[in-house]
Formats: C-alpha cells, structure tokens, sequence
C-alpha cells in the first residue's frame, strides 16, 4: 500500500471553513438572541406605557372628586364639633387603583437596560408619585376605617389632612406620569 502525500494546504483550508462555518453560527444565534431580547424589551414597555396611561386615567377620573370629598369630610367635622355627634351619613372615599406591576417587570426583567438614562429617571419620577400617590391612599382607607369606628375629632381631621395631601399628590404624579409617557410616545418602539 502507497503512503499518500499529506496535502497541508487542503486540511488548513478545510479547518478553516469550518471554523469560519462554526463562527457565522455563532454570530447569527447572538444577532437572533438580540433581535428577541429588543422584542421583548419592546413589548414590555408597551406594557409599561399602558400600565402609565391607565393610571393616569384613574388619577384624571378622582381628581375633581377631592375638592367634594373634602367639603364633605369638613362638614362631617363640623357636625361632630358642634353637635357632639358622629355624623349620620359618613362621606364615601374612592381612591384610585394604582398599579405598577409592568413597571417592575420591565424593571427586574431588564427591559429597560436599552432605554436612556434621561427617559428612565422620567419613567422612575412617574412611579415615584404614583407610589406616594398609593401610600396617601392607603393611609387614607385605614383612617376611614378607624373614623367609622371611633367618634373622635382627631380622626377626622387627620383624614382632612391626609386628603389635602391627596389633593396636592395627585396634580404631581398626573404631571409626571403625562411625561413618562410622552418620553415612551418619542421612542417609537427604538430599544437601544
């Protein structure tokens, strides 16, 4: 048997195809996980956007009910002050539903890491007053719930206080939520 040459040449430019071969895979999979993770991120803020529009919404919708609530609350004071009576028909407080669930999902997910960092501190304000928003809110039905229970004027003029907070809180987060939005509007879909 004939010892056949060994063709050095050939077996480079072999290896070096696949090599080459194997690389392109590569870099396709990376451009393909890519493209998926700007999808995703991408979906997410539009998650984020209507989570933002629907709180703004809700915030819009109880806005012009506080001045009532509060003329009410004062004149339930009044009765107790004057008449040393807890007042007969209590006002009803509506609060708004708040949520943050796709803010914190694009946030733990990584979502946002395409986003610029002026865009993010605008979308972080937003959910900043939203959240003070919430604790207003949360502070409010707990005192609700001990203004039924208890005939005090303490009570009720810490719920006053705590709805002029309110009053004040909400016109703030409207503000900055109105401007997270606009700030995911100019975007267009882009993910860096």
């Amino acid at each position: 048997m004939a010892k056949r040459p060994f063709k050095f040449p050939r077996i480079l430019a072999e290896s070096a195809a696949i090599f080459l071969g194997v690389l392109l895979a590569f870099v396709v999979e990376q451009w393909r996980e890519d493209l998926n993770e700007r999808r995703e991120a991408e979906a997410t803020l539009n998650l984020v956007r209507a989570e933002l529009t629907q709180n703004l919404a809700e915030l819009e919708a109880i806005a012009p009910l506080r001045s009532d609530m509060l003329k009410e609350f004062e004149e339930a004071i009044m009765v107790l002050k004057n008449e040393n009576r807890f007042p007969d028909n209590f006002p009803a407080f509506r609060s708004p539903d708040i949520t943050s669930i796709a803010y914190e999902l694009a946030t733990d997910s990584g979502a946002v890491t395409g986003v610029p960092p002026k865009d993010l501190l605008i979308m972080a304000r937003a959910y900043e007053a939203l959240e003070e928003v919430r604790r207003n809110d949360t502070f409010l039905n707990e005192r609700n719930a001990q203004i039924r229970f208890n005939d005090g004027e303490q009570y009720i003029s810490g719920f006053i206080y705590y709805l002029n907070r309110a009053k004040m809180n909400e016109p703030v987060a409207i503000n900055h939520v109105r401007a997270a939005i606009e700030a995911l509007d100019a975007r267009n879909g882009q993910i860096d």
